[in-house]
């Protein structure tokens, strides 16, 4: 299972939250999407599934079609719900918001994101997608385009790791992560990976 998560949008490159707002690529983002599908070239990919956001959309359909695959859409894979955080940056969120977004980032399964989706919902639907994923397409190499909650929340109950402590997990824009699925028995291939960005 091949976890990749989009590329750049003007939102991040603003510092601003990006959760189930439609942003698309930007031009940093779309280079990153060639980047990816260079070194994913020889990957063996055999089936795409995507967020259905378009930045996501972007990543899987430019993999997909140099693989021969089409494009399977699935909203599990969809980034977590921010709330009124959306689109807001960090110091506007400590104006409005401080003493939440300190125990969220303390401990993001203490407090939900007014307005939006726990921790918890997004690892349910996450790893619900992610079985079926694996039952599906129980030996062929699977690739996911999705976001960096939803990539977190898989890795994090692969290697047990308690939700409180996902964001000890780095996941960084048009980064790579592997795991190697063996039901039970599954492992972390590969984390964050980055170095096709190399130079870039």
């Amino acid at each position: 299972m091949i976890l990749v998560r989009h590329g750049r949008t003007s939102w991040h490159a603003e510092g601003r939250y990006a959760g189930t707002a439609d942003i698309g690529l930007d031009e940093v983002g779309r280079r990153q999407v060639e980047l990816i599908a260079d070194r994913l070239a020889d990957a063996g990919i055999e089936h795409v599934y995507s967020s259905p956001l378009t930045r996501c959309l972007e990543l899987a359909e430019r993999v997909a079609g140099s693989h021969g695959l089409e494009v399977t859409v699935d909203g599990r894979l969809r980034e977590i719900d921010l709330g009124r955080w959306d689109g807001e940056t960090y110091s506007d969120i400590i104006e409005r918001d401080g003493e939440i977004l300190k125990k969220w980032t303390a401990d993001p399964t203490s407090v939900s994101v007014p307005g939006g989706e726990s921790l918890a919902a997004v690892q349910e639907r996450a790893m619900e997608w992610f079985s079926q994923a694996v039952a599906d397409h129980p030996e062929g190499n699977v690739l996911a385009s999705s976001h960096g909650g939803p990539i977190r929340s898989i890795l994090a109950a692969i290697i047990d790791l308690p939700l409180s402590k996902i964001f000890r997990l780095q996941v960084d824009l048009a980064s790579i992560s592997i795991v190697n699925y063996k039901g039970k028995f599954s492992n972390l291939e590969l984390l964050n990976e980055t170095c096709h960005l190399e130079g870039f």
